[in-house]
């Protein structure tokens, strides 16, 4: 089948179904490098940002905590409500830019988002609004500050791909300043059992940062 070039919710809406198979591998590793951070979400109110298919949502509710998921792909919902039948989260179905929502949260996580957002100061903007002063904020992204160019072809599904923006760790800080953010501490995520066709590929995905996790607190 021929390489296709998909809009980022069209390929997400095909992705649903498949996105929690083991063989992704990002989300693997992203998962593991969170697990290293530590925050207690018992009794808090919790909104995750591009929630997909519930996988961090779910977690946190058997955790104790009252969470809200919002995403932009009916499909991804319709997954992750499946998943947490029974646990009480809400879901949303809205763009990341215009959330429906007023309260501030004690946390807000957003994972693998933001690389598919053209303007990441507006982003930012909308996820600081909805945290509480004290607040915590979670947010892990893939790698682009390597990149060349502004956009980028990247496959996320096998036989399609779709575009990311390129945001470097300078971008990331002027958001940050300009929303309230305070970092409190950054981790890279590694890629773990990589299956690459060359030693080259292989040593570099491995040993060279496939993203980031950066855990903050809004002033």
């Amino acid at each position: 089948m021929q390489m296709q070039n998909l809009e980022v919710h069209e390929l997400y809406q095909r992705w649903a179904e498949m996105y929690d198979e083991p063989t992704n591998l990002l989300v693997r590793a992203e998962e593991k490098t969170l697990r290293q951070i530590e925050f207690d979400v018992a009794g808090k109110k919790i909104l995750d940002v591009g929630c997909g298919t519930g996988r961090h949502a779910i977690r946190m509710a058997e955790a104790g905590a009252e969470v809200t998921g919002v995403d932009f792909s009916l499909k991804m919902l319709e997954v992750a409500r499946k998943k947490a039948a029974g646990l009480g989260v809400k879901f949303m179905h809205s763009d990341l830019n215009a959330i429906p929502l007023d309260e501030p949260f004690d946390m807000v996580v957003c994972s693998l988002v933001l690389n598919h957002v053209e303007d990441l100061r507006s982003a930012m903007k909308e996820i600081a609004r909805l945290t509480k002063v004290g607040g915590r904020v979670l947010i892990s992204d893939m790698r682009s500050d390597h990149w060349r160019t502004k956009t980028k072809e990247i496959k996320l599904l096998e036989n399609f791909t779709t575009f990311a923006f390129r945001h470097t760790q300078a971008h990331y800080r002027a958001a940050f300043n300009e929303t309230g953010l305070k970092l409190n501490q950054r981790k890279k995520i590694y890629l773990e059992d990589v299956v690459a066709p060359g030693f080259k590929q292989r040593f570099l995905l491995k040993y060279f940062a496939a993203g980031y996790v950066f855990d903050l607190t809004k002033s």
